[in-house]
Parts: structure tokens; sequence; C-alpha cells
């Protein structure tokens, strides 16, 4: 008896059958095959199923037949015709550039050449090269350094320190580990946090000190979710302080994670009691002032210091620094010479120079030197975190100068403070609530309660707008890096300079972009003179200006005394590239600069001013008939490719098999009973003849025969250089003859440019080789537009994603899907309906079969 089981797993009703059929009753008191004759009963459904998936798959094959065919066209019109092809033969560059060319005479090395001119040209003499605009502007404004009367670079630290004098060192010192669900962040804080919280001198610290610290560094690190999206750990895990001073840690969001402490080391480990294995998620803090004094000298005893210079990193151990036979150090002084001896042994003899001044710690190098240094203990020193000799363009704005948040304005290097727009409010509307209840808009940026985006220190931001050459480039905030700015300089066509900054000269190098007496280079008032100066094109000492390449030419017998803005530049058809100054006087020098107007008038009897009699630069052009003719021949090859597999595909004829019918796509029960290579075989058969006699097709194989059969001139043209159709059972296609090419190209290239590359729409009376293939590529497979090409249209493309996904084809497959859905819901119903009575009827011969015992258990037998 066949289960229903079986019939869920064929191709045409495993979706019918589902799960809401599985509890069928069998013939057991009728003894009927009710799950046999509920399959014969459905039958004509799974028929009807079954011819829908073969017409969907008969559909898949033919949009992809269509899809091989219009692939092709694309491929070969990108190949071919296509500006960013290297082999694109409708371009007369392509034909151009495909000549060697050669430069002859003296000083031949002093010019080259690409392409080919139609006129004879020589070279005569090069006075000047063209030159950028360039202008310099130190950054000492913006960074630390400063040029001594020795001529050297000195960082100074910003406060003072005494070797000799006292500091509070936090009870505090250490990490924290807390784990957020399966997520593990630690948090730092060093020795000379949270001393005289207050300010009064008391250095007294309470709970809410605490709290606020690690709500601080909370913000600094990050989590990856689950998601794979990173959070700011203050985004996700909540502090709170309760009345007796206890701080607890929770998750913040609806995520329900736990949040625990894993750990603590250092001091801070004593002091908040956080010892054992399971440490909870909260503890006690006593408000205290958690300080102990010490010297300085003690203190910096197990530090150190890392200097870098030019590159070159050493680390400095203060132990031996701040201690001497008789115990630790009490001078400036000593520590000084204890540093400079220790620096001139590490990086051998006196390369850096240690100074302290007032108690203000300095080092210096020799221009041209770079220096970093650095220490977690800076501050003790009498600087931040480090000093270097040159900008750390990675910094911001606000850090490199001084932003106040009160006015909105930034000063740099004691400049004239700039005042900047507040930004404009974010509408509500697009306030996008965080887990905490805060607010950010789409870039990231927090928000404050009316809707203002807030820097990193919680300010409000301000724009500062930024000019060069007249254009604004940008509005650019307190919190944007230096290098950000400069990147956005570079990117901007219209400023037209691009800006470099040189750790080794600590200046900012700008350089026009269009080269020649035209390029510009000028800083707008505001935030582009605050960071790069004022240009004044008087100053030599920071402003090279832009100068015209100034040469002697020979064309076509006539001298000509020129001036080209670029090195590079065209002559007839030819790009000259010049390379070097050659028979010229002293005039063109940097000193002594020649102008383009100062060629006005020259003659052969004056030139002498700034030419000199010599030998010529003279070019010789050659085909480069290989990269030519190995373009067409590939060209050739795949054309031939699409018409065969065109016209293959519309005129072969379905196959039949022995019985006369056609072979249809095969079912899932029939795949079962063959093989992997036999179904392969028949699939090959089944899609034999799927596109016979498509009218599309068939316009298509007799447009491409007509783009390469010209008639008339064109036709005899086309055969003269070696192409030509050979027809073959019904099939066109292209022979070359390759010796025929290439000596056309040897003895009239400009003309076999012409066969390929000319078009009516630049004014020739007819179209060229590759005008006439390309309008067939674009009307059957043109991917773009508001109109696909006629195939794309049909079948859709891979390379047109809109096609891809709204074709004819493809609407077809879908309303067959809408019908194969339909018959299956049907046969679906009617299994519940026949399953229904079957069990009604089994329910009915099992009473009749009790009550019939019962009746003979009543009559005792008889």
């Amino acid at each position: 008896m066949a289960s229903i089981s079986s019939l869920m797993g064929s191709s045409s009703s495993g979706s019918i059958y589902g799960s809401r059929n599985s509890n069928i009753i069998s013939g057991l008191a009728s003894g009927l095959d009710t799950e046999s004759m509920i399959e014969g009963m459905l039958e004509s459904y799974k028929q009807k199923i079954t011819g829908l998936q073969q017409n969907r798959q008969s559909l898949l094959w033919q949009q992809e037949a269509y899809q091989s065919i219009s692939d092709k066209l694309v491929e070969f019109s990108r190949k071919y015709m296509s500006y960013t092809s290297s082999t694109n033969l409708l371009s007369s560059s392509f034909f151009n550039n495909a000549v060697l060319t050669t430069t002859g005479g003296k000083f031949a090395d002093m010019v080259s050449a690409t392409g080919k001119t139609s006129s004879n040209v020589t070279i005569d003499a090069v006075a000047q090269l063209a030159t950028s605009s360039r202008y310099t502007h130190s950054a000492s404004g913006l960074g630390q350094a400063t040029v001594g009367t020795d001529g050297k670079l000195t960082v100074t630290g910003d406060g003072t320190f005494d070797v000799n004098g006292k500091m509070n060192v936090s009870e505090l010192e250490g990490s924290l580990s807390l784990k957020y669900g399966n997520k593990e962040i630690t948090i730092n804080f060093d020795e000379l946090e949270f001393f005289d919280k207050k300010g009064d001198g008391s250095g007294t610290i309470t709970a809410d000190d605490l709290k606020s610290a690690i709500e601080k560094k909370l913000e600094d690190q990050k989590i990856t979710l689950s998601s794979g999206d990173q959070k700011a750990a203050s985004e996700l895990i909540k502090v709170e302080v309760g009345s007796n001073g206890e701080i607890t840690f929770s998750d913040k969001t609806s995520a329900g994670n736990t949040v625990e402490i894993s750990g603590a080391t250092g001091k801070l480990k004593d002091s908040l009691g956080l010892t054992g294995d399971k440490l909870g998620s909260s503890f006690t803090f006593k408000e205290g002032t958690y300080t102990t004094q010490v010297s300085t000298a003690e203190y910096l005893s197990d530090k150190s210091i890392t200097v870098t210079l030019n590159g070159v990193k050493k680390t400095i151990s203060l132990a031996d620094i701040v201690k001497d036979g008789n115990g630790y150090i009490n001078s400036n002084d000593t520590f000084k010479d204890n540093l400079q001896s220790a620096l001139d042994k590490a990086f051998g003899g006196e390369k850096v120079t240690v100074g302290v001044d007032g108690g203000k710690l300095s080092f210096a190098v020799s221009q041209g030197s770079t220096l970093a240094v650095s220490s977690s203990v800076g501050k003790a020193l009498g600087f931040e975190d480090s000093m270097t000799t040159y900008v750390n363009t990675s910094q911001t704005l606000g850090q490199l100068g001084s932003f106040n948040a009160d006015t909105g304005t930034l000063t740099f290097g004691g400049g004239t403070p700039l005042q900047g727009v507040l930004m404009e409010k974010v509408p509500k509307d697009q306030w996008i609530k965080q887990d905490d209840g805060t607010y950010i808009d789409s870039q990231g940026n927090k928000l404050d309660a009316e809707g203002y985006r807030l820097s990193k220190d919680g300010e409000r931001l301000y724009e500062f707008s930024l000019t060069v050459n007249g254009k604004e480039v940008g509005k650019f905030t307190q919190d944007t890096a230096l290098e950000t700015v400069m990147n956005a300089i570079n990117s901007d066509t219209e400023a037209g300079v691009n800006v470099s900054y040189s750790n080794l000269t600590n200046q900012f190098v700008f350089t026009a972009k269009e080269s020649g007496e035209g390029g510009q280079i000028e800083m707008g008032d505001g935030l582009a003179q605050a960071l790069f100066g004022k240009v004044d094109i008087k100053d030599e000492t920071t402003y090279t200006a832009g100068q015209d390449a100034i040469f002697k030419a020979t064309v076509n017998g006539s001298t000509m005394y020129l001036s080209r803005s670029s090195n590079t530049f065209d002559m007839d058809g030819m790009s000259v590239t010049l390379k070097g100054t050659f028979n010229n006087t002293d005039r063109g020098t940097d000193a002594d600069p020649i102008k383009s107007s100062d060629l006005t008038g020259m003659t052969s009897t004056n030139e002498s001013k700034m030419f000199e009699k010599g030998e010529s630069v003279t070019f010789t052009s050659k085909s480069d008939t290989d990269t030519i003719v190995d373009a067409i021949k590939q060209m050739v090859e795949d054309y031939n490719k699409i018409v065969t597999e065109v016209k293959g595909a519309y005129s072969d004829m379905p196959l039949q098999q022995t019985n006369g019918s056609r072979y249809e796509p095969l079912t899932e029960d029939q795949k079962a009973d063959m093989s992997e290579s036999e179904i392969e075989a028949y699939e090959e058969k089944a899609k034999t003849g799927l596109l016979f006699g498509d009218n599309d097709l068939s316009s298509l194989y007799n447009a491409l025969r007509s783009a390469v059969t010209p008639g008339g001139s064109d036709g005899s043209l086309l055969r003269s250089i070696g192409i030509k159709t050979s027809y073959s059972e019904g099939l066109t296609t292209i022979e070359l003859d390759e010796s025929a090419l290439r000596e056309a190209l040897e003895t009239n290239p400009d003309q076999v440019k012409d066969i390929f590359t000319k078009s009516k729409d630049n004014g020739a009376s007819s179209d060229g080789l590759m005008t006439s293939i390309q309008k067939v590529t674009n009307r059957y497979a043109a991917t773009t537009g508001a109109t696909k090409g006629i195939l794309i249209e049909k079948a859709g493309s891979k390379y047109s994603p809109t096609a891809a996904l709204d074709n004819t084809l493809l609407d077809q497959m879908n309303e067959i899907d809408d019908q194969i859905e339909t018959w299956q819901n049907k046969m679906s119903d009617k299994v519940d309906y026949y399953t229904n009575k079957f069990t009604q009827l089994e329910m009915l011969i099992q009473q009749m079969n009790s009550q019939s015992s019962t009746l003979s258990g009543l009559m005792g037998g008889y």
C-alpha cells in the first residue's frame, strides 16, 4: 500500500501534502488502501503541477540561452568598443597609440613621444621646462617645536617639574576588568588619577567621583556585539551608586546580559577589596583620600621614557637617572645631566640635547631630524603624553589649537581666534535613539537635549569654512583631524592644489595641480590662513611661481617659438614630452625664468636671448602592427563565435525521442532512476531547439551579417585590408588575411584606422566596421538607459542589475509559480477533503463492528 510519505517526497506534491495531512487513518477497519485511493484521485492535479513545472524549466533554459548570447554581445562591446578597453577598435587613439615613435639626434634623450603626427616635426631647442607653482609654510604654529638661536629644533614641556618635590600618588592605581555577557573589557587607572578631585587640596574621593571616572573610561572601550556592530561600553554598561556607597554594574539595554567584575590588579585591587574568585556585580567604596605622598624622584624610580630619533626608538629607564651613590638625587640639573648621558649612550653621541629651564624640561635636535618623547608618566615631568618636533596630523583641530566651547572660537599658535558657526540642529524625526536613552545623528554624532551635535568631549560642534583658490573645500569642526582637512584639499579638483606635510622640515608644501604660469595657490580668509598662512607671491622664500615650457620647433619647414603649460603636449596628433633643456642660454633658470610673453616678436635674428644653434631632435614613427593585428584577429574570432551561436540557436530544430515525442524536462521522479551522466545527456537534447524560429535572433543574425558586409567602396576597402566573409552551410562568418592586413598597416595605417573607426555622427559618409557592429550590440544588448537591449529586456542579464529583476521571461516564470501554488493549494484541499471522508467511513465501520460484536455477545453466540 502506498504511503502518504511517498507522495510527499515527489516533486509534484511535496509542498501539497504538508504537515497538515500527516494524521490519516489507514483502512484498518474497512480493509481499503485509502492512501492509494487518495493518490489516484489526485493524479490529475499532480499531472497539472508537473506540466507547469516542466514549462517553467523550459522557460529557465530559454532565459539561459538568451543570456548566453547577450552576455557575449556585452563582452564584445566592452572589449572592442569601450573607451576603458586597451583593445578599443572603435577609437582612433588605439590606432594612433599603437605606433612606435623614436627620437633621434644628439639630444634624443631630452624628448620622448608617442603616437604619429601628420606633420614633419622637429624640436630644435628647449629653453625652459614647465613647473608648477609651489608654496611652503612652517607648521611651527601648530606643533610644539621652536627653532632656537643655535638653529636646533626644540620641544619644551608645558608644565614644570621638580625632582626634589613631593607628589601625591593614587592608591587606586591598577586595572578593573568587567565581563558583559561573554565579552570582557579592562579599564586602567594610573597613579596620578583622582588626586585632589575636589580641587581643595584634600584629595578626597567619593563613590560618585569613582563612578564618573569609570563611566569616562567605559566611553573609550569598544564591545563587539553578536551582530558584528561595535558599541562603546558606556552605551551598554550602567554604573550606579547606592546610598551606602555600593557601586553596581548592570546591563543598560534590554538584552538582559549579566555584568560581572572578573578581576582587578595593582593597588586598586586591595583598595576596593576585590579579592577572591567570585567578585559579583558590585563593590562598596568608602569615601577617602586614597593617596600617598612620595618624592618625585622616588615616584620616577621605576618608570621610563621612550625617545624616538629619526625612527629609531629607545626606552630610557629612569631608575639610574634619579639615583646616585647617596640615594635619590635632589637637583633638576643632576637629572638633566644624568638623562643627557643616558641619551648620548643610547644614540651614540650628543644627537639629542636635554635642557631644564625654570623647571621646564626640553629636548633639542638639529634641523632635518625628527624627535618624539613619550612616557606614561609625562605629567610628572611637565608634559602630556608626548612631545614631538613635528605635527601629528592625526590630531584634531581642537587638539592642535585652542578651542573655546563658550564662544565657539578656535585659535592656533596665539593667532586671531576664528569664530565658528554652530552646526544646525538635527530635526527630531532624524534622531536615532540609543539603548542608554541618548540620541545620535545618522553619522554617529551624539546629540544634546536640543538636537545639537556634540564633540567627543561633549561640547557642541562648531563649523569652520576652509577656502583655497576661491573654492570652499569644506566645513570642518573642532573634532576634524588635520589629515582629513588635507585629504579634502587634495581630492577637490576645483581647488586645484595638492598639500603634503614633511616631518623633516616641519613644513606644509602646496603644489598647483595645473603646471605652468596659470597654476595658482591662494589661501582664503579664516581657517585656511590660520592653518597654512597667507600666501605672498612676492616672498621668494615661500612661494615659487609656475612657469611654462619654452621651446623652439620646426613644423613642416616653419620655425616656431612656443610655450606650453605642461611638459607633455600634442603636435598634430603626436604626444611630445620634454624631459630636459638643450640648445639654450642661461635664461630659463629659477633665478631668471622666462614668461610666455617674452616670446612675442621673437625671430631668428633675436632668438639668441634664449636659444642657441644646435642639432635638433627628430622623430621616426612606425606602426606597432603586432598590437593592432592581434586585437583584430581576436575580434574576428569573438565575432564568429557569436554569429555561430546565434544561428544555431534559432535554426536548430527540437529533437524527438524514438516515440516521436519531444524531450521534455525531467521530473524529480524520473531523475531518481538515472545517473548524472544520463541526466546531462538527456538535458542536452532537451535544450536543443528551444529557441527554434525565434524572430529576434534571426533579426540579430542578419544585422550582424550586414554590419560586416557593407556594399560599394566600404566593402572593397574591407577586402583590401584582408577582411572578407565566408559562407558555409547557411552560416556567414569573417575571414582574416593577416598578410594583407599587415601590408595595409605598413603602407597606409590611417586608412586602416578610418575603416574601423569612422562614423556618420562624426561627419563621415558611412559608418566604419566597429561603428556598424556597435549599433547592433546596442540595439540587442544595451545594459543601461531607460530602454535596454531587446535580449536584455526579454531575458535579463548579469550585466544589468535592474533587468535581471525585471524581464519578460522572469515575469512568465513568476506567473507559472503563482499557478503552481494555486494548484498545490487545490490539491492539498482535496487531500483534506478525502482524508476526512475516509476517516469518517473508518469510524462508522468501527462503530458497526463494535455493535455487531455486542449483539453477538448478547445472543450467546446463536
